[in-house]
């Protein structure tokens, strides 16, 4: 026992995801919460993202390109965890780059969200103080794309109930927008909409309006990617514990098998194989003399687990074991 948390130690030491402190036993004085929030404040321009593009997404980003310079706006339809996301980021920073606008904007709905969050909402302290001016209004996340003339990314925008879809006409329509007590405003030149939704038959979604769908003119599907890019993807998400090509290409085969299982309606996304490569690598780390191959077996329970979700009646376990069994052996 007294090995084994050495090992787990050992590990935590070494791992580049953890800022270990040698001397975090003296006594320092702790940063507050204040000094914590300046220095971790997320400026996106700092950060240069770095992305698989081959394949599928390589042709997802020709499109957006293409619909943007026709001033027409895409929508990506996918099922979960495909990096729909991801590629609407990659875009709005390769879009910046070129343009010098880097306002990007994003929100991801669901049913409570409303139009408020979209539009802003007005601040009651200063309204009592200034009145409905815009000196007490705090825009949000539409607004400030509008008037900046950037990206605006609506993300599982068919989770939002169809009051809250309502609000996205004019905009889309007329690229205008009305605040209350205001006024209309005018979106900026270079404002450019995203949509991005889960496929509709998947449990928490609702139906996409006939207007909302008729304001999209672009429509870009993404699937789970081929094996060569999704193995690609693993491999560039887990930088710090590498493994084998062997071990890799298993990974993949077990995760693409929750896809065709017959007793499985939810399967697993690209983050369960990065899930697996990351923990197997770990594992091999902490000890070298254990089988890879048991190793993905014991990881594989722990990560599937939550990550899929079978027919009703079935139970989970059945399906994990039955899937490592079929690909481990």
């Amino acid at each position: 026992v007294k090995k084994e948390k050495n090992d787990n130690l050992s590990i935590l030491k070494k791992s580049p995801y953890i800022q270990y402190n040698a001397k975090s036993q003296t006594k320092e004085k702790k940063p507050t919460l204040k000094e914590l929030f300046t220095k971790n404040l997320y400026l996106q321009n700092e950060e240069k993202m770095e992305i698989v593009l081959s394949g599928q997404y390589e042709e997802a980003l020709d499109l957006i390109y293409e619909a943007d310079a026709s001033n027409l706006y895409p929508i990506l339809v996918g099922p979960p965890g495909i990096g729909k996301t991801t590629l609407c980021r990659y875009y709005a920073q390769t879009r910046a780059e070129i343009t010098g606008n880097d306002s990007f904007e994003w929100i991801t709905f669901d049913e409570s969200t409303k139009p408020a969050h979209l539009v802003g909402s007005f601040n009651p302290a200063l309204t009592i103080q200034k009145g409905f001016s815009f000196d007490a209004f705090n825009p949000g996340p539409l607004v400030k794309s509008m008037l900046n003339g950037g990206v605006f990314l609506a993300n599982e925008i068919n989770r939002a109930t169809e009051y809250t879809q309502n609000s996205l006409l004019e905009p889309l329509e007329e690229k205008m927008l009305s605040i209350p007590h205001i006024g209309r405003i005018k979106a900026s030149p270079g404002f450019f909409f995203i949509g991005a939704m889960n496929p509709s038959e998947l449990v928490g979604t609702h139906r996409l309006g006939e207007a909302l769908k008729d304001r999209f003119n672009v429509w870009i599907e993404l699937d789970y990617p081929d094996k060569k890019t999704e193995m690609k993807i693993i491999e560039h998400n887990n930088p710090y514990y590498k493994i084998d090509e062997s071990i890799l290409e298993k990974i993949y085969l077990i995760v693409n098998r929750t896809r065709t299982h017959h007793q499985i309606q939810a399967p697993a996304s690209l983050r369960s194989g990065i899930a697996l490569a990351r923990l197997t690598g770990v594992a091999q780390v902490k000890d070298k003399s254990q089988d890879p191959n048991q190793i993905l077996k014991d990881m594989s329970r722990n990560v599937l687990f939550g990550a899929i979700q079978p027919k009703p009646g079935v139970k989970v376990k059945d399906v994990i074991n039955n899937i490592i069994s079929q690909v481990l052996g």
